[in-house]
């Protein structure tokens, strides 16, 4: 048989190989693997080592672009934002410009749920008062942010330090809010009154966002619907919307235009035990006007049926979205920074990853 001759990689068009670089750089956010087990961002931190132009043009925006942070690579980020500072005033070749390329960026539980209020949070709960100007822009800077709630206490204070870092001749209600974020990803458990809204500057950040997007609680709203359709207290097209929903700051989220919710796709007949032990299932996006809970009674329910009735949303008024991606789910955990990061189909931008810009 005769050897088909291969192409050497140098001798390939510089398009092609920035194509094939991109692909390979590309984060593996679907993969079957844990990312405790396997990072996601491993490829393209090994292609950062291949030259100057593949960290620069390839790796790094493809690294950027979701960013996932929690509590094992926090201080991975934090320090990576003091060395570009570094970098920045030493003129370097490898000064880049993280804010320029993040469009999504997800925020897991830095510390202990808040117990305390927040006057008396120490700065150093979070991260140090001094690396505060270097991660609170970068962090806001996202037009997609998704943040665990036990976080939200953290996500003020960069809201907070932003706001009051606008300059002395900037008019604070007439000037363009110092932040891009439209969509706000929310997951936990949802329980406390938002922190944001007793300060001016949170309540001017709630005000601006577009997109509202709930991930459920684990162990509560989770368990609920999985049961619930599984023994047919849930209609197979019904949906419960969490309780803390009808308590919501609404009124604060003036210029919101969609509520979105997400939900293990189940199919009947379903073995909860099964369930309860770990299997991995497909997700639903749920999609409705943001109006429909901005009324005097807030519905708890998506009803397929057309009797719905005051307190309920009528599935006419939903757009439902099903994930390609199948992730673990069981009694105690969920894999929802996976969901998150594969994203819903049929949203503009790309392979799934939800977007409104």
């Amino acid at each position: 048989m005769a050897t088909i001759p291969r192409a050497l990689f140098g001798n390939l068009p510089i398009e092609l190989v920035n194509l094939i670089m991109s692909y390979a750089a590309r984060p593996t956010f679907a993969q079957p693997d844990q990312y405790k087990a396997k990072n996601p961002y491993s490829t393209a931190r090994k292609l950062c080592l291949v030259s100057r132009y593949v960290r620069r043009h390839v790796a790094l925006p493809e690294m950027l672009h979701t960013v996932l942070l929690d509590s094992r690579n926090k201080k991975a980020f934090v320090h990576a934002l003091r060395m570009q500072k570094e970098y920045a005033q030493t003129d370097s070749h490898l000064c880049f410009a993280y804010t320029s390329y993040i469009h999504n960026i997800w925020i897991g539980e830095f510390c202990p749920s808040p117990e305390y209020s927040f006057a008396h949070r120490s700065d150093g709960m979070f991260v140090r008062h001094s690396d505060l100007g270097l991660l609170a822009p970068v962090l806001l800077g996202a037009p997609s942010l998704a943040i665990d709630f036990a976080s939200m206490y953290f996500l003020t204070r960069c809201v907070e330090h932003v706001w009051t870092n606008m300059g002395e001749d900037a008019d604070q209600e007439c000037s363009p809010p110092p932040w891009r974020t439209k969509t706000l990803t929310l997951l936990g458990n949802v329980t406390k009154a938002c922190p944001m809204t007793m300060f001016a500057s949170g309540s001017a950040f709630l005000a601006s966002l577009s997109h509202l997007i709930v991930l459920p609680n684990s162990l509560g709203d989770v368990s609920l619907h999985v049961a619930g359709r599984a023994i047919g207290a849930v209609g197979p097209r019904d949906y419960n919307l969490p309780q803390w929903m009808a308590h919501a700051p609404w009124a604060s989220l003036k210029r919101l235009e969609t509520v979105s919710l997400a939900f293990p796709r189940v199919k009947l007949p379903l073995d909860t035990a099964e369930f309860s032990a770990g299997m991995n299932l497909q997700t639903e996006l749920v999609t409705f006007p943001a109006s429909l809970v901005k009324g005097y009674r807030v519905p708890l329910e998506i009803k397929a049926s057309t009797e719905t009735g005051e307190g309920c949303i009528s599935l006419d008024d939903v757009r439902v979205v099903v994930s390609d991606t199948r992730v673990h789910f069981c009694i105690y955990c969920q894999e929802w920074e996976k969901v998150w990061a594969c994203g819903w189909p049929g949203q503009a931008g790309g392979e799934g990853m939800l977007r409104y810009d």
